[in-house]
């Protein structure tokens, strides 16, 4: 009788070595600045984040760096924005969103951004910095991450414990922390259906909406929706952006 040998196991990391297989679930943070490029990323990144740091006491304040006038009415975006902030907050949340009203589609990374976030998350004392990641595509998502980088950096340097945290909202990224938003899953639709104006062009509700279901992959059955986020290494961001697009490729080398 032929004996067939066993497989060799994959000498590399097992697959929870390469993406969290339990929910996120530091709740010892207390402060959360958030910076959406656009009226509407607020919620489609990090919506359920916000509901659920709400939930726990957290100050949230969210920023809107451009005006969005390149996909609608400056002044019917911004009232998206906040119909979903009293969604996602009560007046609490309509309170603590404010617009920046920078060009759409042209946003620019720089001195007077990057010191602009910097005053935002001294007043604000933020715990966490929330941007989008080096993987979105649309420029002006990657102008406020390297801003954001460029900041959290300084804020670092001067001795503050601000941390930098991306989130995913055109391009999914690398996941080193998923958060379960299942509880609030249906509120953040709910906010994502205030951008009447936008999903009139194209219906982001749905594409964000499924991205959120497959972030409960790794997460067992009775987790429906997730959202997922890379909290950078302190020690990356000493190398500024540099230092953080390596920290992710090192993440993604661990792969192969």
């Amino acid at each position: 009788m032929t004996i067939e040998p066993k497989p060799r196991p994959w000498p590399g990391p097992q697959e929870h070595e390469l993406i969290p297989y339990r929910a996120w679930s530091d709740w010892t943070v207390r402060s959360l600045l958030v910076l959406a490029p656009h009226p509407d990323d607020e919620v489609f990144g990090c919506g359920g984040l916000l509901l659920l740091a709400r939930r726990q006491g957290w100050r949230c304040h969210v920023v809107v760096v451009s005006d969005g006038a390149a996909g609608g009415d400056m002044a019917m975006r911004e009232a998206e924005s906040l119909a979903a902030a009293r969604v996602l907050g009560g007046d609490e949340g309509a309170r603590s969103i404010e617009f920046w009203r920078q060009p759409d589609r042209g946003v620019l990374p720089g001195a007077p951004l990057t010191e602009r976030i910097v005053r935002a998350a001294a007043v604000h004392a933020a715990d966490w910095v929330v941007a989008p990641s080096p993987l979105e595509v649309h420029p002006d998502h990657r102008a406020v991450c390297r801003a954001a980088i460029d900041a959290v950096a300084s804020l670092q340097a001067q001795g503050r414990a601000t941390r930098l945290v991306f989130c995913e909202i055109g391009q999914p990224l690398i996941a080193n922390a998923l958060v379960d938003i299942t509880e609030v899953a249906r509120l953040k639709a709910l906010a994502s259906q205030c951008f009447a104006s936008q999903l009139t062009q194209q219906d982001y509700h749905q594409h964000v909406e499924g991205l959120n279901r497959q972030r409960s992959y790794t997460l067992g059955p009775t987790v429906t929706h997730a959202e997922a986020f890379w909290i950078v290494d302190p020690q990356d961001l000493k190398g500024g952006a540099d230092g953080v697009l390596a920290g992710i490729a090192r993440a993604m080398h661990r792969r192969l």
